[in-house]
């Protein structure tokens, strides 16, 4: 039997579902990914939560943000902890964007700690994320994932694996 894979969510492609997946199949990639969460397969680390809503209108919040928040409870299951966070980043600060300076926690090095974290009790996690574009003063999350050993995936690749879409 094949192991069953962990997807961790990154910020970037739960706003891709808005960009790629037209308005009519929307409902039934958010019910796959709901299931995935209540299969414990999908997690994200509460900061990709805190990053969608900060994106969000306070009026009209957008779809994704709702996902986002229905399922924090059960998805934010694997927070990691500061020392988990700190040896992630002491392997890739870079990760960071050097010109965020709002005090506001960014995602990256959370979810990759998840990610680690799994991995090293033996689990087949892998990251799903849009950001591949590394510049000279920040690493993509793909990249930092490589350096990690930790697959990863665009959102389009992670529901065509599940047969979400």
């Amino acid at each position: 039997m094949a192991p069953v894979i962990i997807w961790v969510l990154d910020t970037s492609s739960i706003i891709e579902i808005r960009r790629s997946v037209a308005t009519a199949q929307r409902n039934g990639v958010f019910a796959g990914m709901s299931s995935l969460v209540a299969a414990d397969r999908v997690f994200f680390p509460k900061q990709v939560v805190e990053e969608l809503e900060r994106a969000a209108d306070p009026n009209a919040p957008d779809a994704q943000y709702l996902w986002a928040q229905q399922h924090a409870g059960k998805a934010n299951a694997h927070d990691p902890s500061l020392q988990e966070v700190k040896d992630v980043l002491a392997v890739v600060p870079e990760v960071l964007d050097p010109d965020k300076d709002t005090g506001v926690e960014e995602a990256d090095p959370y979810l990759l700690a998840i990610a680690t974290r799994l991995r090293g009790e033996g689990k087949d996690a892998r990251v799903v994320t849009q950001e591949t574009k590394d510049t000279p003063r920040k690493m993509s999350l793909n990249t930092a994932c490589g350096l990690l050993g930790i697959p990863s995936v665009p959102l389009s690749a992670f529901l065509k694996f599940e047969k979400i879409r």
